[in-house]
């Protein structure tokens, strides 16, 4: 929708059509009416016209360095963009590397434990079979020396 809004710059009115709100469009058109203004106040030699066109450079030059500042702004934050990318594959990376590790840390401690179980049944057996042999064999003879001495004694 087209709307018609009346302004008054320089002491001059003007009919603006437009789309946008009427708020913005007076808005724009006080701070041009203050900023010719002051340029006018300044310079006594200057005419309306004159300070219309200083205005315009000034708004020009802003524009271009709000939009070269603007690129900028863009292009930093694409290199932000592609080091997050990287960042996020490198975690996935070294997320799936620690779920691998953490696998075969599972693996080597499941294996240590059944090496220990099979250790501990081995010196188990060994016990048991020194045991055995123990018994199997006959109790030591005591020498003839010492029992002459004990007779002696008694």
């Amino acid at each position: 929708m087209v709307n018609k809004v009346r302004v008054n710059i320089a002491g001059t009115p003007y009919a603006i059509a437009t789309t946008d709100s009427e708020k913005y469009i007076l808005g724009l058109a006080k701070k041009l009416d203050e900023d010719i203004t002051k340029l006018l106040d300044t310079n006594d030699n200057l005419s309306v016209t004159k300070a219309a066109v200083f205005c315009a450079m000034d708004y020009l030059d802003e524009y271009r360095k709000s939009t070269g500042s603007a690129e900028n702004m863009r292009s930093q934050i694409q290199d932000y963009i592609a080091d997050a990318a990287r960042a996020k594959l490198a975690e996935d990376k070294a997320l799936a590397e620690n779920a691998v590790l953490r696998r075969e840390a599972a693996a080597l401690r499941e294996q240590l434990a059944k090496e220990r179980q099979r250790e501990t049944r081995r010196e188990e057996r060994a016990a048991r079979a020194a045991a055995e042999t123990a018994q199997e064999q006959p109790a030591p003879e005591v020498p003839a020396a010492e029992s002459t001495q004990t007779d002696e004694t008694n």
